[in-house]
């Protein structure tokens, strides 16, 4: 996971094959499974910081022992995605590493479980082809706007009236393409980018609320809490440490 730093440029091969480069911003994860090889390079900012998990395969077998809903071995390689859910479960296990108690090894074991768990349903979600969902020229002038929106709140009709559908079809095609809805996608986003602000500046939670678009310190508290189960103070220390 990117930690500090973004690479903005460069070339990623998965066992020979290039794949389409993403700009990789602090928070970007990365999963590489055992069989596949990533090779490639990147450029971006001069300083920069990884977190690198490597997890035994028998480990992650026996997460889905018994269960046929899938293996992580079916999982396929993935770079340069956000989720919440991971990017604090990989902070939790860094930070259990960092300051080792009797009881580190179950709580990370417990994360490593938790986030495979995860990886499989985000990779249902993702991977999987969307039928009738929007085409992806439509799509990426939905995310460019939404990305480039000053207040990050971009609304229905807005979105909708960008690609020429009513507000209907448009989030019904919206949540084909990303397994969202646009609500909860742009509210992801605002809890991405307060999360880059905490992790890479000193402001206070109360001017990170409004720059990412909640109404109040208290709001993007409660949201980030029920994200990332802790609060923003708590997860700018687990950054920093």
């Amino acid at each position: 996971m990117n930690l500090k730093g973004a690479a903005l440029r460069g070339e990623d091969f998965i066992d020979g094959r290039r794949v389409s480069f993403a700009v990789r911003r602090p928070g970007s994860i990365i999963y590489i499974p055992a069989e596949s090889e990533w090779t490639g390079w990147d450029e971006g900012d001069a300083i920069a910081s990884y977190l690198l998990v490597s997890i035994e395969r028998g480990f992650a077998e026996q997460t889905f022992a018994g269960t046929a809903f899938c293996r992580p071995a079916e999982l396929p390689p993935w770079i340069g995605f956000r989720d919440s859910t991971i990017e604090m479960g990989l902070q939790t296990i860094a930070a259990e590493l960092r300051y080792p108690d009797p009881i580190s090894v179950t709580m990370v074991e417990s994360q490593v479980a938790q986030l495979f768990v995860h990886l499989v349903r985000l990779n249902r979600t993702y991977h999987q082809p969307a039928k009738g969902g929007l085409s992806a020229f439509d799509l990426k002038r939905v995310m460019a706007m939404i990305e480039s929106s000053s207040d990050g709140r971009p609304t229905l009709a807005d979105l909708a009236k960008e690609v020429g559908i009513s507000r209907f079809h448009f989030s019904r095609a919206f949540k084909q393409s990303t397994g969202m809805t646009p609500h909860a996608f742009i509210a992801r986003r605002r809890l991405e980018q307060s999360a880059d602000m905490l992790r890479s500046t000193n402001l206070s939670a109360t001017r990170i609320a409004m720059e990412c678009g909640f109404s109040s310190s208290s709001h993007l508290t409660t949201a980030f809490r029920r994200a990332f189960g802790a609060n923003p103070i708590e997860f700018r220390r687990k950054c920093k440490t």
